[in-house]
């Protein structure tokens, strides 16, 4: 498989749908759950998107899975990247006064669950975590899956 000249220093498009972190040898799908879908998802339902994507053979691939908070962290730190591969946001100049801009605040959902019902989500551009019930349909949660290279 042929890869693009890179993104950046640590991210590579595979010209199949998928980025790869090199920092971490992980692969992201460019979409998420809610850009296939059109909906945003409980923990339940992203684990379930999980088994279908594997299911289905997603991209060429069937080891996908829900990425760890340590994963989601780091992609968040890249925002530069993220923000240009991820959201398809050109890069725009640093304001005085706000830098919002459209999209706001969005989340997916970690691997990493409490008790056996709760799940950890992870915010964008925050990076902020937070522990919530795996049933409850949040809106702005979504699925980003990831595999290991």
């Amino acid at each position: 498989m042929g890869f693009n000249k890179p993104l950046n220093v640590h991210m590579e498009d595979n010209n199949d749908g998928t980025v790869s972190d090199l920092d971490n040898d992980l692969q992201w799908s460019i979409r998420d759950s809610r850009q296939e879908l059109g909906k945003w998802l409980n923990w339940d339902e992203a684990d379930a998107y999980v088994k279908a994507c594997n299911q289905q053979n997603y991209l060429g691939y069937n080891d996908w899975r829900l990425p760890t908070k340590s994963e989601v962290r780091s992609l968040f730190k890249k925002r530069k990247a993220y923000q240009e591969i991820f959201l398809k946001l050109a890069q725009r100049k640093e304001r005085k006064v706000s830098n919002y801009q459209a999209g706001g605040e969005s989340s997916y959902w970690s691997s990493e669950t409490r008790y056996d019902s709760y799940a950890w989500k992870c915010y964008y551009p925050t990076s902020k975590e937070i522990c919530v019930d795996k049933t409850v349909s949040t809106t702005g949660t979504s699925a980003r899956l990831v595999r290991d290279l």
